[in-house]
């Protein structure tokens, strides 16, 4: 697999990128946050869909209207583009996989499905074979063992076997527990054998207990009808024992109801005789009644004599105030008249002023008019002048061989003559005129400037007097309101003295007053019991009517008591025919329950022996089930031990060519890089690394830092190379490698590009990302972000 290009629409810092992929070993450079870095993460998100910063899109999306990435790439001659896309306020994903114009896929799932199909890896193994950093390259020394070797099987992936291997060891550990519990719960030989003996007798039990059920229950059912007609009769012997109570309760309260109508007699009879002997106090105590209404007459004159002895006093307060503001308002009357007597004066002097004004705005009007029509004949008299300088002008360039500037004719000897005319024209005519039309115009600005001093000097007294002729105005309205309330107040005070004669004198004790009102407070109570004693004495009529009324319920309650005890001696119910009856259905009820209880009991013993046979065949379903289930987990129990033994034979066959390839990858690029100085690195099962010097093995950490920078990047990429060899995709023709060359010297970097060089055989495409723009030279083509 080849890059061919790669278009970024709003992808992180790119709102419109394009890039083409050209083979050779290529050098992508620019400052820090320049987005080198992006262009490969663009890669990866086109192909697998999966961007570790895609939280950062999300601003740009929805600011922009979406992302779009278009990745083209070549494998084995075949062009292929891949498109991947946030659409949408939602950003919901879009993805569509093209061979050439033939749609391949469509869809973000199904696209990554048929890009790991089409490059034989996934996406951590393509990551891990196609990009490198130089954090991963110094780290692959500096490590750790643990550390390294943790990195190392994550970088070949060999941790997933880890994971599958613990996760098949934990299986069996769980199975091996299972079988342990489950054969714990199997029976043994001798208990199912006594199951089965059981099973036998129970059943045989019950068949027996079914036909004693079945005569018990005929007996019942013979019983239960006894019994019935039994507690029929009791329950007829209740309805009568009922009706005769009904009966008594109905005497009981026609008598209770002749108790309570004679005492109600008694009552109102009482009450009529003292009526009857309190008619003669009232008929003596009768006149109170119309002295208390001639009382009541006295009081309400006494109260108008009052109100208006009140109102006769408020009027002369009032009368008292009115002359006194009648004087204030009359002073100011007289003040505010003196103010305004100059307001027709210079009213008239205003429209004097201004009828002056207005002559004078003519007059500057006409100066105006006279003075742009002398200007504009001054500027046509220059004119004039001008164009016949020009001619004289011209004449002269020509000389006496001219033509005239009028007819064309040759000037010769009138050239002399030509010139004389055209400069008296200038100097007699239209000099002359421009100098009369200057004098004239120097007289009208005069006029001019002397109009405008009497204009001005008019509108100044126009201001004035508007000013003063305003303020006289506002007083003449306080004038008027000040005339006004005089005129109101003169109103109010006639009105008064109309009302107070009106009055007239008013003669008024509150001494007789108040002794009307203690007479009438002893009065009233006295005349109000008469009133209440004069409405129960109009009852009297009523209450004899009442009275003879009671006497007649009497007499039709005493009929009706006779009625009911003739009805209780008739009836024919009999307490011992009631009590026989009751005794002959509890005893039928005795027997009734005795035989229920038998025939429970017989139910009872056949349900307990049904369990006991639904729990012994449960007992036997569930050994079997569990025999089962236990034969199930013992087959799965094998066959994890079977894909157990599977896994280590793989792992180890891995180890075997893992390590040992790396090596030897990394051996020949490094003996070729270094020129045959170092002629073997190893790389040992636990991956630690060694250098062979001389035919001696040393770690790696011996040598100088130069060195190992090197070691470190071919053992990279052998693990690029062994990474694709493992995933069974020999097809991928590109490396990319972010930051190698870290704060190098001059010299480290040489060695490095030699390594780049002398592996560009193996990829048609290598890109390196940095940031040290000063390297471009080393570069077989270069991008410059």
């Amino acid at each position: 697999m080849t890059l061919e290009s790669l278009r970024l629409n709003n992808f992180k810092r790119y709102t419109d990128y394009e890039i083409t992929f050209e083979s050779g070993l290529c050098g992508i450079l620019g400052r820090n946050g320049r987005g080198k870095s992006t262009i490969f993460e663009g890669v990866f998100f086109a192909l697998y869909g999966e961007y570790k910063g895609a939280k950062e899109l999300i601003p740009t999306a929805h600011s922009s209207g979406g992302v779009k990435v278009e990745l083209n790439f070549e494998i084995e001659g075949k062009s292929y583009t891949v498109i991947r896309e946030f659409r949408g306020k939602s950003l919901s994903a879009h993805a569509a996989l093209k061979e050439a114009d033939e749609p391949v896929a469509s869809g973000a799932r199904e696209v990554s499905a048929a890009i790991t199909k089409l490059l034989g890896m996934g996406k951590e193994a393509f990551l891990h074979t196609v990009f490198a950093s130089q954090k991963e390259l110094t780290a692959l020394s500096s490590m750790k063992n643990d550390e390294r070797k943790a990195m190392m099987r994550r970088l070949l992936g060999l941790e997933k076997i880890d994971k599958i291997e613990e996760m098949i060891r934990e299986e069996l550990r769980e199975l091996n527990r299972e079988l342990k519990s489950a054969a714990a719960y199997l029976l043994s030989d001798a208990v199912r054998k006594e199951h089965a003996e059981n099973l036998k007798a129970k059943n045989e039990a019950a068949k027996t207990l079914e036909v004693q059920i079945k005569t018990q229950s005929d007996e019942a059912l013979k019983l239960r009808a006894a019994h019935e007609t039994a507690k029929a009769l009791v329950e007829a012997q209740q309805r009568a024992k009922e009706e005769r109570q009904k009966k008594q309760e109905q005497l009981e309260k026609a008598q209770q109801t002749l108790s309570l109508h004679q005492k109600q007699l008694i009552e109102q009879d009482a009450e009529l005789k003292a009526l009857n002997a309190r008619q003669s106090h009232y008929s003596a105590e009768l006149p109170l009644k119309a002295q208390l209404e001639t009382l009541e007459q006295s009081l309400v004159a006494q109260e108008e004599l009052k109100a208006k002895f009140l109102k006769k006093e408020g009027l002369e307060r009032e009368q008292e105030e009115l002359r006194k503001a009648f004087v204030s308002r009359k002073e100011e009357v007289a003040v505010l008249t003196k103010e305004i007597e100059p307001l027709e004066s210079l009213q008239k002097q205003l429209i004097a002023d201004q009828v002056a004004l207005a002559e004078h705005k003519s007059a500057l009007s006409a100066l105006d008019a006279r003075i742009t029509d002398h200007t504009a004949q001054i500027a046509a008299h220059r004119s004039a002048i001008a164009k016949i300088t020009r001619q004289v002008e011209t004449i002269t360039a020509l000389g006496r061989d001219s033509a005239c500037p009028t007819c064309t004719r040759p000037l010769v000897e009138q050239y002399d003559s030509v010139l004389s005319s055209l400069q008296s024209e200038i100097n007699e005519v239209y000099q002359k005129q421009i100098d009369a039309l200057q004098l004239s115009l120097n007289a009208l600005s005069v006029q001019k400037s002397e109009r405008q001093k009497h204009y001005d000097e008019a509108q100044q007294r126009c201001t004035a007097a508007d000013k003063q002729i305003a303020l006289l105005q506002t007083r003449t309205k306080d004038l008027a309101k000040a005339q006004a309330l005089l005129r109101e107040i003169e109103q109010r005070g006639m009105s008064n003295k109309a009302a107070l004669a009106e009055l007239g004198s008013i003669a008024y004790d509150e001494n007789v007053h108040n002794a009307l009102k203690t007479e009438h407070q002893t009065l009233k109570p006295q005349v109000e019991a008469l009133i209440k004693l004069e409405a129960l004495i109009a009852t009297i009529p009523a209450k004899t009517e009442a009275l003879h009324a009671l006497q007649t319920r009497i007499t039709t309650d005493e009929a009706a008591i006779a009625s009911y005890q003739a009805l209780i001696s008739a009836d024919t119910y009999r307490e011992q025919t009631h009590t026989d009856a009751i005794t002959h259905a509890k005893q039928t009820e005795t027997l009734k329950d005795a035989q229920a209880v038998e025939l429970n009991r017989l139910t009872v013993q056949q349900v307990n022996i049904r369990r006991d046979i639904e729990a012994i065949e449960r007992e036997i379903k569930r050994d079997e089930t569990n025999r089962a289930t236990l034969k199930t987990r013992q087959n799965d129990r094998d066959d994890y031990e079977k894909l157990k033994a599977v896994m280590a034979e793989f792992k180890t066959h891995i180890n075997a060519r893992v390590a040992p390839r790396i090596g030897e990858v990394a051996s020949e690029m490094y003996s070729r890089i270094t020129h045959g100085r170092y002629g073997h690195i190893e790389v040992s099962p636990e991956f630690d690394f060694y250098i062979y010097d001389n035919g001696e093995r040393y770690p790696i950490e011996r040598f100088s830092g130069g060195e190992i920078d090197l070691a470190n990047l071919v053992l990279r990429i052998a693990i690029s190379k062994t990474l694709g060899e493992l995933s069974g995709s020999g097809n991928i023709g590109f490396l990319a490698f972010d930051e190698v060359f870290g704060s190098q010297d001059e010299e480290r970097r040489i060695q490095i590009m030699e390594a780049f060089h002398t592996i560009s055989e193996s990829y048609r495409q290598i890109f390196l990302i940095s940031h040290e723009t000063e390297i471009k030279e080393m570069f077989e083509r270069v991008v410059e972000l």
